[in-house]
């Protein structure tokens, strides 16, 4: 049973691979594709906000696969997949069979994790390393818990956030523990030089405008992880319609994790799944005062024990509601999964759409920091900043992506509309913004 669903959440996975990549995964692209091993570590890795493995897997990845689409993507998909597998693991270990079936059916279906598993991005190993270190841990499996341990800590600095639950449950093995975590200490002391730039980088993007598109805390951001647990990454244009559904399908997923919690007298590291699910989200809204990380897919490694947990509520119900609420689960999963697999708008930034719109156009790009998607699609040589307009110029393209941030004083506008171009046209290729500007 569990390889039909591993098969089922592949399939899931593949529909729509090849979209367009966004801004992010050009960047992760760019990476792989410029830079060597050793450079990637040297060059890239001062001036970004995570450690370096998921690029060099990617990078070696990418030498034999290519740089398409969806051979950027198919590592997370793999990723995704081994985490369902994983997720039965410890669900037939901390519940029954059963349970683990259930569990790894939800994950399989579910929105989020079926988005993250397609994108090129280091968030699906996170979650897999994550499930592997609590699996371990379960199993009391030492030697391979310190290995996951140092790959995390290598992968996402914000994962790591599930350590404390480690030692609050397993306190009577706080010799292993300490040995167990021995390596990942070594292998920060050799990246700490690298870290500190890190971090320096971090502390200047919190400050500036940047920092509330990286996830300061807020309501909003605490709000939207448990909503988009629930419902992946749709959202209606009518606000009163998605509070009304997200009020109803909060109350079945609430009543669930309820009776999953009142199991954990009886259920030996039940209460392991539920600091998984509470710690990590608690100290990011703390953390997120000072540094932003607070946004929902930075979290997911979290979701395999809210999958978990209610995979357990279940089946502590009688036998004609237990089928009822899982179907009923199945039916929300896989219609915001569909919803967004076949949807569009759904869908992440087109920029593939916008570099053949563009077509043998200039455009300005404000910062230099948004060119790695259009130069992914062939168009870097078209990319120009506000200088290098030339008023003899008859066409030229305004890039208005997060424009608040990278030119808040709108200083690149300006410099178009002062050399006499009117704007004609505006366009949004879901969610990149583009203005098209004539010299009459």
């Amino acid at each position: 049973m569990i390889w039909l669903i591993l098969l089922f959440g592949f399939g899931l996975r593949l529909i729509s691979l090849n979209q367009s990549l966004w801004l992010d995964e050009a960047t992760t692209s760019s990476v792989a594709s410029k830079f060597s091993f050793s450079e990637i570590i040297t060059k890239f890795s001062p001036g970004d906000f995570h450690p370096p493995l998921y690029y060099l897997v990617l990078r070696g990845w990418s030498m034999v696969f290519g740089f398409s689409e969806i051979s950027l993507r198919i590592p997370s998909v793999i990723f995704g997949v081994v985490t369902i597998y994983v997720v039965y693991l410890i669900g037939k270990n901390i519940f029954n069979k059963k349970v683990g079936l259930v569990s790894s059916l939800f994950l399989a279906t579910g929105g989020l994790h079926i988005y993250y598993s397609q994108e090129a991005r280091m968030y699906a190993l996170t979650a897999l390393f994550v499930s592997c270190l609590v699996y371990l841990f379960i199993k009391k499996r030492w030697l391979l818990f310190s290995a996951s341990l140092v790959l995390l800590g290598m992968t996402d600095y914000v994962a790591l956030l599930i350590v404390p639950i480690f030692w609050i449950v397993g306190r009577k093995d706080w010799r292993k523990l300490v040995i167990s975590h021995l390596p990942l200490a070594i292998s920060y002391f050799f990246w700490l030089p690298i870290l500190l730039q890190q971090f320096s980088a971090g502390l200047a993007a919190s400050q500036s405008a940047w920092g509330n598109l990286l996830g300061r805390s807020s309501l909003k951001e605490i709000i939207l992880i448990p909503v988009k647990f629930m419902l992946g990454r749709i959202s209606f244009e009518d606000k009163w319609l998605y509070g009304l559904l997200v009020a109803v399908v909060s109350s079945i997923y609430g009543y669930l994790l309820f009776r999953s919690i009142r199991l954990m007298r009886s259920i030996r590291n039940l209460k392991l799944l539920l600091l998984w699910l509470i710690v990590p989200v608690i100290l990011a809204v703390v953390i997120a005062f000072k540094l932003p990380i607070l946004s929902y897919f930075r979290l997911l490694f979290v979701l395999p024990a809210f999958y978990l947990l209610l995979a357990g509520g279940t089946q502590s119900l009688p036998k004609r509601w237990r089928n009822l609420f899982v179907v009923l689960i199945l039916f929300v999963n896989l219609t915001s999964s569909i919803l967004y697999l076949v949807g569009p708008r759904f869908q992440r930034e087109d920029w593939r759409s916008m570099a053949k719109a563009l077509g043998s156009s200039k455009i300005v790009f404000p910062a230099n920091s948004q060119k790695e998607a259009l130069s992914y699609y062939g168009k870097g040589d078209q990319i120009i900043n506000s200088d290098q307009i030339y008023k003899k110029g008859k066409e030229i393209w305004l890039s208005r992506y997060v424009w608040e941030v990278f030119d808040p004083s709108d200083i690149a506008r300006q410099r178009i509309e002062s050399l006499g171009y009117n704007k004609t046209d505006e366009y949004n290729f879901n969610g990149v913004v583009v203005w098209k500007y004539l010299k009459l």
